[in-house]
């Protein structure tokens, strides 16, 4: 096992394996519903008409660029593992793939995008690997754009605070304080947080019905209801000045 994140999804067939787990993960699957009415929003926040392009970093499998396919006049993918391509491929198939490691090798160049998402990365990685991927994506945001990233692993989450409660964990995660600093040095602002996951689960049961525990999530993500509370933050950034 790599001893860094930037290493870590480069095994051969870790892409497949990665999106079956995800798949067939009643948690995972719930959370990435709400995730895509939240992405839907986002776009919302255009201007009616505007071509957005899109770039997604460490877009690993494809899931957010196959969401927001329809919604973008040109789709771009960025990850450093081939496995992890080889599914995005097939998932997103209208998309602009790139095997590279931004924070190394600008491979884009002078381009600029509307909207720059990055899902299930920051929390997972070193702090000095957030700080490179937030420089390099600010790098390529355009004018009036949005950059969209998420904190999975919200440490004031009610899943967290009961997994420190019952002595299982709950220690492994980003802080308010990690995404507020990363924010700012990176010479953004954050102008809009959803909470999503408000109640509390592990990744492979749900505490609740489905169908009764998506009802509530929806509903408190959409009134904002505790949103420090939720184990999903999704951020929504502007440059600060």
């Amino acid at each position: 096992m790599s001893d860094t994140y930037r290493d870590s999804h480069k095994a051969e067939g870790y892409g497949a394996s990665y999106d079956k787990e995800f798949q067939s993960n009643p948690h995972r699957a719930l959370i990435w519903q709400i995730e895509r009415r939240v992405l839907d929003r986002i776009v919302d926040r255009f201007p009616a008409g505007r071509r957005i392009r899109h770039l997604d970093f460490a877009c690993g499998t494809g899931r957010v660029l196959a969401h927001l396919r329809s919604r973008a006049a040109e789709s771009v993918g960025v990850d450093l593992s081939e496995s992890m391509l080889d599914v995005a491929r097939e998932k997103a198939p209208g998309a602009r793939l790139i095997l590279a490691d931004l924070t190394r090798d600008d491979v884009l160049g002078g381009e600029a995008f509307d909207l720059i998402t990055a899902f299930r990365f920051f929390p997972n990685a070193e702090p000095e690997l957030r700080r490179e991927a937030a420089d390099a994506l600010v790098k390529h945001l355009a004018p009036g754009g949005y950059l969209v990233f998420n904190n999975h692993l919200n440490l004031t989450s009610t899943m967290h605070r009961a997994a420190r409660l019952l002595g299982r964990g709950g220690h492994e995660g980003m802080p308010q304080s990690d995404v507020d600093d990363l924010v700012r040095t990176a010479g953004l602002k954050i102008v809009k947080t959803y909470g999503i996951g408000l109640m509390p689960a592990t990744e492979k049961h749900l505490l609740l019905p489905r169908r009764l525990l998506g009802a509530i999530e929806r509903t408190a993500t959409a009134c904002g209801l505790l949103t420090s509370l939720t184990q999903d933050l999704v951020f929504v950034c502007a440059r600060s000045a």
